[in-house]
């Protein structure tokens, strides 16, 4: 232990007498170039020096104190080398740019300027060293070391994400058992009543680190347990703030399968009651923190809406928490794991599939037994000790004061931090910079590692790009179990694990402050990155009030910003390297944004800019430019001086002064995803056969052309992506023929293609050649009237998963071709949508999910020859009475069998239906025609879910039982001809409640279509006036063609409106006898006042209109 103790303390002696060398160097030094290069080998050191002090467990302030300051001056070393290297980039850019020089750098005036102010911070950092040099009498006092540990690079690490469970399968049993409980044995147990029953609360209770969560994810993909709630099951991680209304929404969007952007908390209520009436679910709410019993109240009765038995399973380190949600009977306080398991966890991360070394893992039996049946300290331990096989190191692991600790959970912190003390340096700034994100935040791997690079913290190595090296960086985190994955379809995430979560804002300190969790007295003149989320004008006005000068990371998400704040942070805050700036209602952006010549990284999505300013080209650091979803005209002249920009995620292209020629895009070296927009009035196509983008490594391309018959071809040619492409979208493309680029499939290695308003191309390119072509969306191209051998090609899409065609008016024919066996050999998922002439599909050998809606009947036809088919969806077919013959009968893998919305469907094929011997779910719904089904239905065994909405359904109590006997779940409204009467098997009040709640959903749902009419005509009306004030009217009337067509549209728009209103006036009358109900009268005064209200808006739009038509006339 001396002998530790005596070379840690030496280590930093040592290097400080090489700071005291340099500190003089540079006070004697006059020449700004060999200062600079002291600077470098300084901040080196000082890097060095840092990592071995927060190495050891340090208590006391003054060393904690000493290391703050010296990490300010790490800061303060790489402030003055990146403003030397910037303005040595904007004097050799200025040397060979072909662009009107926006300053002369070569002026006497500017190189004294810029002299003396390098001059001034190399100053003030040799005084803060001067300081800190002489506060090294601590260093006899500082504690041991944990060694350093020998790492071997090339040692292959094991993912958190993969391990085996181990030691839980009792508990699962338990929990398991407590979910799949009898329904009719629920009653006594809970007060919590559903619709159908008893809302059962199960709590798993324990502290941080035993495996709440994992036993929890256990359960919830048992066999049986998806089996027993095979309806709906949804997970939703809930975290310190527990907010009813966000949860509400959370629910709303697993149980439809959509996103909300509902405000109104009333109306999610509802939307939830609907989406889970019937069912019978699990909801897993994980992590809850919430001791308030009013919150739990608020949210409870929205959760009580589901079948009997439906069950809530939630994880909590509080028993307080199990109390307030009503689960005292139903907690499990879970156990810590034995001993044996333990170690066979931490064997399976420490040693892998590789040979265990018997000498370390006597070591490791030891270390295990001191982590006190924690799998997260096993976890943590094995995965650190897994990169090396060190004895010493092991062995120092082992000894570390760390398990003097007594409180179980403050030493699996430190056990969390002897992980921590093992990363390599750049890995703890990666992990650090986490701490700025909330709790249960989920972040998106290549944003983060992007902002990694921008703020130096990840750096190009050799032939590794500093994207390549973010994502090694990445993966190790994740290897070691800093970072959790988390599923996500399109795009990498991860969290951290709440304990994880301490961590990083222990170690980050008063470096970091996020707004959810720090008030604003913690932010500081030191506070380098902040991130405020949901904030109001006076909350940023404060944080900006502290005048933290040296932030570096400045994220303002969805707050109220003012012109004086955007000023203050423009000019002021000069050190930034990250700025995001999303939603935040921003009109305009100052000038003064060039002034912000250190950043790297700028997000201005989602607010209402339409002009960049010329300014935003000085920003030669820049890196990664967002400005997607804004109203921009144009792009600013000079993007090309950008040469260091990688990530443009929009680019405007207008013609016309001041707007930035498409053609610089060729002298930027970007990559990632890219849309491009054209303006209406863009006319300027020649490229001169440029090939812009060729040399480009845009993996995703979006294309929106403005839909004149224009020479789109020649720009999309122009454009030539670089092969390496994997997903293209195209948008609004005039011209009749696709380029070659297409047609001779010179983009091999297209994953997606989307296709939309293509209106005039009469035929699709051959994109059953590509070879990797995993997804196929084709919309709106009106002109196409057949598909066949010219759209399969030759390779007949060998690897297609996913193919949309989507109102395809003229669709006539989609041939077999000459290589019907070859064709569509993956295609599992196929939706054909409004497509109302197309008669015929090929055949599909592997499809298992098929969507048709709103075509002809007709199609169905071949839908019988789709036998691996398991979910069949079928809507709006209005031409259909009954299936055609043959259509049901083969498809004997069918699990699940939808119909909506065919109002003339009078009949099912019996004899077909009989022969879906694994149908599990049946729904029929608004089908006003369909008077009966057959008796085959009730001899379906598999049968686990019959719902029957809105359907004239006629015959004997008796037979309507007999459907629904051996079936698990039923919801069955149907209304006889009188249309006022509701049959089900529950009770007759049950049944009259129905009644009136759809009613009143109908009636909702008209509603709201009639108010997202009039919200759309007063967008389309915003836009037209903001475009009569920029022109005079004697200008807009010279080119009012394209005015007048819309508004032609928003006359169709208001016919259509009134024929809704006539709808709902039908609707009322035909509702006279549910209101006849006494007890819904109060009901019913409400939905009439929401009524007249949105006739009153038809009215207010329809004056509107007719003004606006009078002024444009």
């Amino acid at each position: 232990m001396e002998g530790a103790l005596v070379a840690a303390t030496r280590f930093v002696a040592d290097k400080a007498v090489i700071l005291f060398q340099l500190d003089e160097k540079l006070k004697a030094m006059t020449d700004i170039e060999e200062k600079m290069e002291n600077i470098k080998e300084l901040s080196t050191i000082i890097d060095m020096v840092i990592e071995d002090v927060e190495s050891h467990t340090l208590n006391k302030d003054a060393v904690k104190d000493w290391l703050r300051k010296l990490k300010y001056l790490a800061y303060d070393l790489e402030d003055v080398m990146d403003c030397y290297n910037t303005e040595a980039l904007r004097r050799q850019r200025s040397s060979i740019s072909s662009f009107e020089p926006v300053r002369d750098f070569f002026s006497s005036n500017n190189q004294i300027v810029f002299t003396s102010r390098i001059s001034d911070m190399i100053k003030a950092v040799t005084n803060s060293l001067d300081s800190i040099l002489r506060q090294k009498s601590f260093l006899p006092n500082l504690p041991q070391s944990s060694g350093h540990m020998p790492l071997n690079p090339y040692r292959e690490t094991h993912s958190r994400n993969s391990f085996d469970v181990i030691g839980r399968e009792i508990e699962k049993d338990m929990i398991v058992g407590m979910l799949t409980k009898d329904d009719d044995d629920d009653d006594d147990d809970d007060d919590d009543k559903s619709s159908h029953g008893t809302l059962k609360v199960i709590t798993i209770v324990g502290m941080g680190g035993l495996g709440k969560t994992t036993l929890a994810q256990l359960v919830f993909n048992d066999a049986r347990v998806k089996d027993h709630f095979e309806s709906s099951r949804m997970w939703t991680v809930v975290g310190a703030e527990f907010d009813p209304a966000k949860i509400m929404k959370s629910v709303l969007e697993l149980a439809t399968g959509a996103s909300v952007n509902i405000s109104q908390i009333d109306l999610v209520r509802q939307k939830i009651e609907k989406a889970l009436s019937g069912k019978k679910f699990l909801l897993v709410l994980d992590d809850v923190w919430n001791e308030d019993a009013t919150k739990w109240n608020v949210l409870k009765p929205a959760l009580t809406c589901g079948a009997r038995g439906s069950k809530i399973l939630v994880t909590t380190r509080s028993q307080q928490v199990s109390s307030i949600m009503g689960s005292s009977n139903t907690t499990h306080q879970i156990q810590q794991l034995s001993r044996d398991d333990c170690l066979s966890l931490f064997q399976q991360f420490a040693f892998g599939d590789e040979a265990v070394d018997q000498n370390l893992m006597e070591i490791g039996e030891k270390i295990v037994k001191k982590c006190g049946g924690v799998p997260l300290a096993a976890i943590s331990l094995g995965s650190m000790l897994r990169i090396t096989r060190d004895e010493p190191y092991w062995s120092s692991v082992l000894n570390s004061e760390i398990w003097q600790l007594g409180n179980k959970e403050d030493k699996v912190l430190a056990v969390l931090k002897l992980s921590y003390d093992s990363l390599p340096p750049r890995s703890k700034k990666c992990f650090a910079f986490a701490s700025l994100f909330s709790k249960n935040n989920r972040m998106t791997k290549d944003e983060l590692i992007k902002l990694w690079i921008a703020n130096g913290f990840v750096s190009s190595e050799g032939n590794f790009d500093a994207e390549t090296v973010g994502n090694r960086v990445f993966d190790d985190l994740v290897s070691r179990s800093f970072f959790l994955l988390v599923p996500s379809q399109d795009v990498t995430k991860c969290t951290m694990h709440d304990l994880m979560h301490d961590l990083a804002r222990s170690v980050s300190a008063d470096v970091y402050c996020n707004s959810k969790q720090d008030s604003v007295k913690h932010i500081g003149n030191r506070t380098y990155h902040l991130h405020i989320y949901l904030a109001n004008t006076s909350k940023v006005t404060r944080a900006l009030s502290k005048k933290p000068l040296y932030l570096r990371t400045l994220i303002l998400n969805y707050v109220s910003l003012n012109a004086d704040q955007l000023e203050l942070v423009f000019s002021e805050l000069k050190y930034l390297r990250v700025l995001e700036l999303t939603g935040n209602k921003i009109k305009e952006v100052p000038t003064s944004i060039g002034n912000l010549i250190h950043l790297r990284y700028l997000n201005l999505s989602k607010n209402r800019i339409r002009v960049l300013p010329d300014s935003i080209t000085l920003l030669h650091n820049l890196q990664y430019l967002y400005c997607h979803h804004l109203r921009l005209t144009h792009m600013p002249c000079g993007l090309a001086r950008l040469i260091n920009l990688q990530s443009l995620s929009f680019f405007a292209a207008a013609d016309g002064a001041g707007a930035c020629s498409i053609i610089e895009l060729e002298h930027l070296k970007l990559h990632g995803e890219m849309k491009i927009q054209f303006s209406e009035n863009f006319t300027n196509y020649s490229c001169g056969g440029r090939k812009i983008l060729k040399n480009k490594h845009i993996n995703e391309l979006r294309l929106k052309f403005n839909c004149s018959e224009s020479n789109d071809k020649d720009m999309l040619d122009d454009l030539c992506p670089n092969s390496s492409l994997k997903k293209l979208s195209i948008c609004n493309y005039g011209s009749r023929q696709f380029p070659e680029l297409l047609i001779e499939s010179q983009l091999p290695n297209l994953v997606e293609v989307c296709l939309k308003n293509c209106r005039c191309c009469e035929h699709i390119p051959p994109f059953g050649n590509l070879q990797f072509l995993k997804k196929l969306e084709l919309h709106k191209m009106n002109a196409v009237t057949q598909m066949g051998a010219e759209f399969h090609g030759f390779g007949g899409f060998p690897s297609l998963q996913e193919l949309y065609l989507d109102r395809m008016d003229d669709l006539e024919e989609w041939s077999e071709s000459d290589y019907a066996d070859e064709l569509f050999p993956l295609l599992k998922t196929l939706f054909i949508v409004k497509c109302p002439k197309l008669k015929s599909m090929p055949r599909l050998p592997r499809i298992q999910y098929l969507d048709i809606s709103y075509c002809s009947g007709s199609l169905l036809s071949c839908v019988g020859r789709l036998t691996s088919l398991s979910v069949l969806r079928v809507e709006a077919m209005d031409d259909m009475t009954s299936f055609p013959n043959g259509c049901i009968r083969n498809l004997t893998s069918l699990t699940a069998f939808e119909i909506k919305g065919c109002k003339q469907l009078q009949c099912l094929p019996g004899d077909e239906m009989q022969h879906l011997e694994m149908i599990r779910t049946l729904t029929i719904d608004r089908c006003d025609n369909l008077a009966s089904l057959p008796s085959e239905v009730g001899c379906l065994g598999s049968l686990c879910f019959l719902r029957l909405r809105v359907c004239l359904l006629s015959g004997s109590e008796e037979k309507i039982q007999n459907w629904q006997k051996g079936v698990r779940m039923h919801d069955i409204w149907r209304r006889d001809s009188l249309g006022a009467r509701m049959h089900d098997s529950k009770s007759s009040d049950y049944n009259r409640q129905k009644a009136v709640n759809m009613i009143e959903e109908n009636l909702q749902e008209d509603q709201q279509k009639l108010e997202l009419h009039v919200f759309e005509m007063e967008v389309e009306l915003t836009c037209l006036n903001e475009a009569l004030l920029i022109e005079a009217l004697s200008e807009k009337l010279g080119t009012a063609d394209s005015e007048i067509k819309s508004l032609k549209e928003m006359v169709a728009m208001a016919e259509r409106l009134v024929e809704s209103e006539s709808v709902l006036k039908e609707m009322e009358s035909s509702m006279k006898y549910p209101l006849e109900m006494e007890a819904e009268k109060s009901i019913w005064s409400s939905k009439e006042k929401a009524f007249l209200e949105a006739s009153e808006k038809l009215k207010i739009q329809n004056n509107l209109m007719q003004k606006l038509s009078e002024n444009l006339l």
